[in-house]
């Protein structure tokens, strides 16, 4: 087996190339390397007294409160951490979660619906029954997303 690696400055992402005779061989790299990308669906949450394991996909929203952060979860519980909103997002670039304000990212697979309000903003509303406002400046990148693109815009 030969490795070599590349490195493309031009090349916004990772690009793997796989080639060989091999195909049950080639196979089993891929396969390897895609488990080894995808995110863990899983979030450890260090609170004051203890550490909770929750799933990602059981988040509905994040609140920022300061450096604290509280998870709203499905089973309408909440969990306290102290970490900021920029470093939960950042942790979680390629996820459901999507910012909707200054203080407050949304899960996208709990929006039922969006209506507009008042001066732009919009008001999201949750499978959970929660409603939410969506600042203006986060709307195009919450379209962007539900249209299938990964990149959020922010004005």
């Amino acid at each position: 087996m030969n490795i070599s690696i590349n490195i493309d400055d031009r090349l916004k992402d990772i690009q793997v190339v796989i080639s060989g005779r091999d195909v049950e061989q080639l196979a089993d790299i891929a396969q390897y390397l895609k488990s080894k990308s995808s995110s863990s669906r899983q979030m450890a949450i260090k609170t004051i007294d203890s550490i909770r394991v929750v799933d990602k996909a059981d988040i509905i929203l994040v609140e920022s409160y300061g450096n604290d952060l509280t998870f709203r979860l499905k089973n309408n519980h909440t969990v306290t951490t102290r970490k900021t909103l920029k470093k939960f997002l950042e942790e979680n670039p390629q996820s459901d979660f999507i910012q909707i304000s200054k203080s407050e990212v949304m899960n996208l697979s709990y929006l039922s619906k969006m209506e507009a309000a008042f001066s732009g903003n919009y008001y999201a509303f949750l499978t959970n029954r929660t409603r939410v406002t969506v600042s203006r400046r986060f709307i195009k990148g919450i379209l962007n997303r539900l249209e299938g693109s990964t990149a959020d815009e922010v004005f």
